[in-house]
C-alpha cells in the first residue's frame, strides 16, 4: 500500500528513525496504528452501560430508592 504523506509527516517519520527509537519508517507507522487501535478500544469500553450490563439485578436501584421513600432517616434535616 502506498500512502502519500505531507512533508511534515515525512520529517516526523525520519526523526523517529534517526532518534533510534524505531528501526524503520514502517515501524513508526505500525506503532502509530497500534496506538490508534488501543485508543479505539478504550473509547468503546467507556460507553455508558446499563446497571444490568454492570452486573446489578434488574430493578435494583428502583427498588432500593422506593424502599427509602418513606424512611425518615433518609430525609435531610436542617441543622
Amino acid at each position: 500500500m502506498n500512502v502519500p504523506l505531507t512533508s511534515d509527516l515525512e520529517q516526523f517519520l525520519q526523526s523517529q528513525v534517526e532518534s533510534g527509537k524505531y528501526t524503520s519508517r514502517e515501524d513508526v507507522i505500525i506503532a502509530a496504528i497500534k496506538i490508534l487501535l488501543k485508543q479505539e478500544s478504550v473509547e468503546k469500553a467507556s460507553v455508558a452501560k446499563t446497571p444490568e450490563e454492570l452486573g446489578w439485578p434488574s430493578g435494583f436501584f428502583e427498588q432500593t430508592a422506593g424502599c427509602l421513600q418513606d424512611d425518615p432517616k433518609s430525609e435531610i434535616s436542617p441543622r
